[in-house]
């Protein structure tokens, strides 16, 4: 898939949360660099002033691979809900992809589609 189509199918999908009504803001800045990559940062303001962070950096040369990652959510406050991030951590979790939870607990997690997210973000609402 090239850069531009995974981006126009990405910002579709976070346009939801718009389109149902759910986000007071939203801010999407894409920067296409060479070699076929891409870095997306978006910022939702829900309707009850949690924030999204959305930062993304991918390779769309062979396929579309999402290098780095992190999908950040928190409550009005700015007191963690969940993240699903690929960062590495010292001392090593055993594992790249992973989902800090609000208890604290960090646990390995795949990073679900935007679509699931937007569910799970909704269950929150």
């Amino acid at each position: 898939m090239s850069v531009h189509k995974y981006l126009g199918l990405f910002r579709r999908e976070i346009e939801k949360l718009e389109d149902y009504g759910y986000a007071e803001s939203l801010e999407i800045r894409e920067e296409i660099r060479p070699n076929r990559q891409a870095n997306i940062k978006v910022k939702a303001v829900l309707i009850d002033r949690s924030v999204l962070h959305i930062r993304e950096y991918i390779d769309a040369k062979y396929g579309t691979k999402r290098l780095s990652y992190a999908y950040h959510y928190q409550d009005a406050d700015g007191n963690l809900i969940f993240r699903y991030d690929n960062a590495m951590h010292k001392p090593a979790l055993g594992f790249r992809e992973h989902k800090h939870r609000q208890d604290g607990k960090v646990t390995r997690a795949n990073l679900p589609n935007l679509s699931d997210l937007i569910d799970e973000i909704i269950g929150y609402l």
